[in-house]
């Protein structure tokens, strides 16, 4: 093998080459590719920007998200409270309790409890019981006094107050009957 020198045309060919390549790599990333670069770079802050917002919006949403879930915890808590006033419906039972009960804390005795069947006043189902007492006039009172005291909705209609014979030094012994509803809804 022969060497080569700087007169070669082989060695002149392959350094003309390289500094045609060189030229070529330099005019394409600089000139050719430069806006290609340019678009990728703001692809990129553009992506970096939407992913930002995307980032918020997740975080808004689950902000949303939690103040909705106190909102409808705060609703159900004030619902449950209104069902106190106005339930969906009644136990018979707990009712005649309730009614015995206060009766005998007023001092007042039940002759005659009688349930009614269930009517529709305007938008209420209305439960009723015909109620029948014995005692004296101010007993009477602080038995409808309890009644108020309680948080279902209820009316007393119908009130009939009898005075009995006095016995034993009594005079102010009476009979009283009326009607006691509570309210529900619909």
């Amino acid at each position: 093998m022969a060497a080569m020198t700087f007169r070669d045309p082989r060695l002149l060919r392959l350094l003309l080459g390289l500094v045609l390549l060189a030229a070529l790599v330099y005019v394409y990333f600089n000139f050719i590719a430069k806006d290609t670069r340019e678009a990728i770079a703001a692809s990129e802050d553009q992506l970096e920007i939407r992913q930002m917002e995307l980032s918020q919006l997740r975080s808004q949403t689950s902000e949303d998200m939690a103040v909705m879930a106190q909102q409808i915890a705060m609703y159900q808590q004030e619902l449950e409270s209104l069902d106190r006033f106005l339930p969906r419906e009644y136990s018979q039972d707990e009712v005649l309790d309730l009614l015995t009960q206060k009766a005998s804390n007023s001092g007042i005795q039940v002759v005659n409890l009688t349930p009614m069947p269930p009517s529709l006043e305007g938008e209420y189902a209305v439960y009723s019981w015909q109620v029948q007492l014995t005692g004296r006039y101010h007993r009477l009172g602080v038995f409808f006094d309890q009644l108020t005291q309680e948080l279902m909705m209820t009316s007393i209609t119908q009130l009939n107050i009898q005075q009995l014979k006095a016995a034993e030094g009594k005079f102010d012994n009476i009979e009283a009957s009326f009607v006691f509803s509570a309210y529900t809804q619909p």
